[in-house]
């Protein structure tokens, strides 16, 4: 008896459906002002007074920023050329370091961010730091070379940052710099 009990138990546990958490992203919202500024928030747009800012023709349609952990170099490249390329500004604030910043210096951040994600993308570089060029006193021919006298080159350093070159209004070349942070494993855009 308690062995048929124990194995009823049993299927009534396996019977159950899985628990499901629900995913909850936070959504940043672009609105329009009663000034016609625009507001960004994760609020409803009636909430904070304003109205849903209707998307830009060839703007992506996407809400919801993809926060995604890039661990290589590589990585945050191509998903800032895709962001900048389908114009998507969520996109885009995935990529970047918010630790330390404002309630008002990151909606600066913000608005410099959506500039950029809604100009056409030129190229992308990174940039290093310079390498030291030591200069080397000349002694003179000895006959003897040593493999410790042939200069080698110095190892390649990572970049600090990178250069975004995109299509500004009046036909020239817009150039935004971003500083390249490591947090927590992760590369990270900086302004």
């Amino acid at each position: 008896m308690p062995h048929r009990f124990l194995t009823a138990v049993l299927l009534a546990i396996v019977a159950l459906p899985a628990l499901q958490v629900p995913l909850v992203a936070a959504q940043v919202r672009r609105c329009t002002g009663p000034d016609g500024g625009t507001i960004y928030t994760d609020r409803s747009c009636q909430a904070v007074g304003a109205s849903e800012s209707t998307p830009r023709p060839g703007a992506a349609t996407s809400h919801t920023p993809r926060f995604s952990c890039q661990r290589h170099l590589r990585g945050l490249i191509q998903e800032l050329g895709f962001a900048i390329h389908q114009r998507d500004t969520n996109r885009l604030i995935g990529l970047y370091h918010w630790q330390g910043l404002s309630q008002s210096g990151g909606y600066r951040i913000l608005d410099r961010l959506d500039g950029i994600a809604q100009r056409p993308l030129i190229d992308i570089t990174a940039q290093r730091p310079a390498q030291p060029v030591l200069a080397q006193q000349q002694l003179g021919f000895s006959g003897w070379v040593s493999a410790r006298d042939i200069p080698t080159a110095a190892p390649e350093r990572a970049p600090t940052s990178l250069r975004v070159d995109q299509s500004g209004n009046d036909g020239g070349t817009v150039h935004t710099v971003f500083g390249l942070r490591r947090h927590l494993g992760c590369w990270w855009l900086s302004l």
